[in-house]
């Protein structure tokens, strides 16, 4: 069947180009026949093409001998090292829409609008940029991670550039978007139900999706194999998870997000992790520019700056206020940064069914009992560098436990490692945590006990600040927003 569709396209396209083919390129009944003619008129080996297209040497050959159909990526790279003009890509585009019409292929478009103000994150775009150049010589599907706290711009930073991607020419056989819906307990979707949407996204009908899951996760490899699609994984709770939804053709690509660092998944696929954090200062203000327009923020730029610093330069809290101002119901920055300046303000920030605190929410359900109540516990340290002797301390835990409680609280980016052994929580999830201390544990977190503990610990604080930098000195400590 490859050779056939290779041949049909190829003899059809030869005959309204042949001139500009070199000799005996004309004759070439197939794809690869074609593209051997040109390697050899120009004097290149296998080994030679496969450098200069950035293609891994046995997948050209695959393609040459007609064991594969080429991929638009793959013929517009021969176009470029051969100096083909597009002869190669307008025979891979129709090969690429014969294969489609045989299978009963549909061409999904499930990416959500991109964000019309979005800003920074370009050493972000750059890595996946870089990731899916050094797919094409691997036969592995390329796997990004993208994860970090709770508003901090996940979902956007892979749609913008998924969109990016498919200006760019990338990914012309589709892209899937699901919401897994992590990380809630008894929440996530089950990837039962979510191959069944993706097999019939693609065009699988209702009744042909197989009943089993490992047949379902078989049929959706099969399905993609020899496509260009890319899927994006929003909001994934786990590995085990992730496993079954991944395609196994070389065509394709994942971006997966997560606020989880999603253990095991190394051990899946050879994945690469994109972290993320708040935006830098200029970047925070560049946004809340981009969003309430150029007159209102030159009018007080000073204002524009304090407020990103009191939303936390979070990117969610950035657009939930800069959306508060264009709606009037603040006609300035200075009015709203003044009505943020107490922290449970902060918390409210809402715009329409998005809350702030619900992003939060979302994240602290989701850990255990223990691990919860030490996050809320944390929130009423004084200072902003935790360790797990302070966090032994206020819980009342051994440091072996309280140091695995920190690690579980990082590896759900509640807090991050700031050095070996000490961690730092983002003011706002600091406001938060403090905020559920006093309302669920009462007494018990702003009474007197907590208050001695808190005067304990913050004697070491500098202690630990010394013993962290090996000079006796103290370590320049970011205070953030106030």
């Amino acid at each position: 069947m490859v050779r056939e569709l290779a041949q049909d396209t190829a003899a059809t396209h030869s005959s309204r180009t042949g001139a500009g083919c070199p000799a005996g390129a004309g004759a070439a009944g197939t794809f690869g026949q074609l593209l051997r003619a040109h390697r050899q008129q120009r004097g290149l080996s296998l080994s030679q093409l496969a450098a200069r297209m950035h293609f891994n040497r046995g997948h050209l050959s695959r393609i040459e001998t007609d064991k594969r159909l080429p991929s638009v990526s793959f013929a517009k790279a021969c176009d470029r090292v051969l100096s083909g003009g597009r002869t190669f890509t307008t025979i891979a585009l129709a090969l690429e829409a014969a294969a489609r019409q045989q299978q009963g292929w549909v061409q999904p478009a499930q990416l959500p609008a991109a964000k019309r103000h979005f800003v920074g994150r370009r050493g972000h775009f750059d890595r996946l940029d870089r990731l899916l150049h050094g797919h094409e010589q691997s036969l592995a599907v390329p796997v990004a991670v993208i994860n970090g706290p709770p508003g901090v711009g996940k979902t956007a930073l892979a749609v913008q550039w998924a969109h990016q991607a498919v200006s760019d020419g990338r990914f012309a056989d589709g892209q899937l978007f699901v919401d897994l819906q992590g990380p809630e307990p008894g929440g996530a979707a089950a990837p039962y139900d979510v191959l069944a949407d993706l097999l019939r996204a693609v065009g699988v009908p209702a009744e042909r999706v197989p009943a089993d899951l490992d047949q379902r996760a078989a049929t959706f490899r099969s399905y993609l194999h020899g496509r260009e699609v890319l899927l994006v994984l929003d909001n994934a709770a786990d590995a085990q998870q992730i496993r079954p939804l991944l395609p196994g053709s070389a065509g394709c690509a994942v971006v997966v997000t997560s606020r989880s660092r999603l253990p095991g998944l190394m051990s899946l696929t050879d994945a690469v992790t994109l972290s993320l954090r708040e935006l830098c200062r200029p970047e925070a203000a560049l946004l809340i520019r981009s969003a309430i327009g150029g007159a209102r923020a030159d009018a007080d730029p000073a204002a524009v700056a304090v407020l990103a610093e009191r939303c936390g330069h979070l990117p969610l809290a950035l657009v939930l206020a800069a959306e508060r101002i264009v709606s009037h119901e603040h006609h300035s920055a200075d009015t709203l940064a003044t009505e943020l300046k107490q922290e449970h303000a902060r918390l409210e920030l809402a715009e329409g069914d998005v809350v702030l605190r619900d992003a939060f929410d979302a994240s602290y359900q989701a850990l255990d009992e223990q691990t919860a109540r030490v996050f809320r516990l944390l929130g009423l340290l004084p200072g902003r560098l935790i360790d797990a002797a302070a966090t032994a301390a206020s819980a009342g835990v051994s440091q072996d436990e309280a140091a695995r409680l920190l690690r579980s609280l990082a590896g759900a980016h509640l807090i991050r490692s700031q050095d070996e052994g000490h961690y730092l929580m983002h003011d706002l999830l600091r406001a938060y945590a403090a905020d559920l201390a006093r309302r669920l544990d009462g007494n018990s977190a702003g009474g007197r006990v907590p208050a001695r503990r808190a005067e304990r610990n913050s004697r070491f604080v500098p202690a630990r600040a010394r013993v962290a930098s090996g000079t006796g000195k103290p370590v320049p400590v970011n205070t953030g927003i106030r």
